[in-house]
Protein backbone atom coordinates (compact mmCIF):
# COMPACT_ATOMS: atom_id res chain seq x y z
CA UNK A 1 0.00 0.00 0.00
CA UNK A 2 1.24 3.50 -0.86
CA UNK A 3 1.48 5.92 1.80
CA UNK A 4 0.22 9.39 0.98
CA UNK A 5 1.60 12.92 2.50
CA UNK A 6 -1.23 14.75 0.91
CA UNK A 7 -4.84 14.93 0.41
CA UNK A 8 -6.03 17.50 -2.46
CA UNK A 9 -8.45 20.03 -1.63
CA UNK A 10 -11.51 20.62 -2.27
CA UNK A 11 -11.68 23.43 -4.54
CA UNK A 12 -9.10 24.02 -7.16
CA UNK A 13 -5.72 23.17 -7.94
CA UNK A 14 -3.45 21.87 -4.69
CA UNK A 15 -2.91 19.68 -1.65
CA UNK A 16 -2.57 19.41 2.05
CA UNK A 17 -0.54 17.33 4.10
CA UNK A 18 -2.26 14.85 6.23
CA UNK A 19 1.53 12.83 7.48
CA UNK A 20 4.14 14.35 9.37
CA UNK A 21 5.92 13.40 5.79
CA UNK A 22 3.93 15.52 4.29
CA UNK A 23 4.57 18.32 6.94
CA UNK A 24 7.93 18.21 6.96
CA UNK A 25 7.80 19.16 3.31
CA UNK A 26 5.73 21.54 3.78
CA UNK A 27 7.89 23.46 6.65
CA UNK A 28 10.80 22.73 4.51
CA UNK A 29 9.42 25.04 1.91
CA UNK A 30 8.39 27.96 4.21
CA UNK A 31 12.22 27.73 5.35
CA UNK A 32 12.93 28.60 1.52
CA UNK A 33 10.55 31.25 1.48
CA UNK A 34 12.07 32.57 4.71
CA UNK A 35 15.35 32.04 3.30
CA UNK A 36 14.64 33.71 0.27
CA UNK A 37 12.57 36.55 1.82
CA UNK A 38 15.71 37.19 4.06
CA UNK A 39 18.15 37.18 1.07
CA UNK A 40 16.34 39.06 -1.44
CA UNK A 41 14.25 41.75 0.78
CA UNK A 42 16.80 41.55 3.80
CA UNK A 43 13.33 40.71 5.50
CA UNK A 44 14.18 40.22 8.94
CA UNK A 45 16.30 43.52 9.71
CA UNK A 46 14.68 46.34 11.41
CA UNK A 47 14.85 48.63 8.09
CA UNK A 48 13.10 46.42 5.86
CA UNK A 49 13.88 47.49 2.06
CA UNK A 50 12.70 45.74 -0.74
CA UNK A 51 16.50 45.16 -2.78
CA UNK A 52 14.55 42.47 -5.47
CA UNK A 53 11.39 42.10 -5.00
CA UNK A 54 10.96 40.61 -8.57
CA UNK A 55 13.84 38.32 -7.75
CA UNK A 56 11.77 37.02 -4.07
CA UNK A 57 8.03 36.47 -6.42
CA UNK A 58 10.90 34.62 -8.92
CA UNK A 59 11.83 32.60 -6.04
CA UNK A 60 8.39 31.94 -4.64
CA UNK A 61 7.24 30.63 -8.30
CA UNK A 62 10.01 28.18 -9.02
CA UNK A 63 10.04 26.77 -5.14
CA UNK A 64 6.11 26.17 -5.37
CA UNK A 65 6.70 24.66 -8.66
CA UNK A 66 9.47 22.38 -7.97
CA UNK A 67 7.60 21.74 -4.58
CA UNK A 68 4.58 20.65 -6.99
CA UNK A 69 6.24 18.31 -8.99
CA UNK A 70 8.76 16.28 -7.00
CA UNK A 71 5.28 16.11 -4.57
CA UNK A 72 2.68 15.23 -7.23
CA UNK A 73 2.68 11.08 -6.72
CA UNK A 74 2.37 11.76 -2.76
CA UNK A 75 -1.47 13.48 -3.47
CA UNK A 76 -4.19 10.77 -2.36
CA UNK A 77 -6.10 10.67 -5.75
CA UNK A 78 -3.82 12.67 -7.96
CA UNK A 79 -3.14 16.24 -8.79
CA UNK A 80 -5.76 17.83 -11.01
CA UNK A 81 -8.70 20.66 -11.04
CA UNK A 82 -11.57 19.65 -8.50
CA UNK A 83 -14.86 21.58 -8.26
CA UNK A 84 -16.36 19.96 -5.12
CA UNK A 85 -14.75 17.53 -2.10
CA UNK A 86 -15.35 14.01 -2.85
CA UNK A 87 -18.38 12.59 -1.07
CA UNK A 88 -16.88 8.93 0.78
Amino acid sequence: MKKYWFRPKCFGYGFCPISWEGWFATLVLVGFVFLSAHVRLDFFTSEVEVKDGFSFLCDILIFSIIFTLVFRDKVRGGLQWRWSCEKK
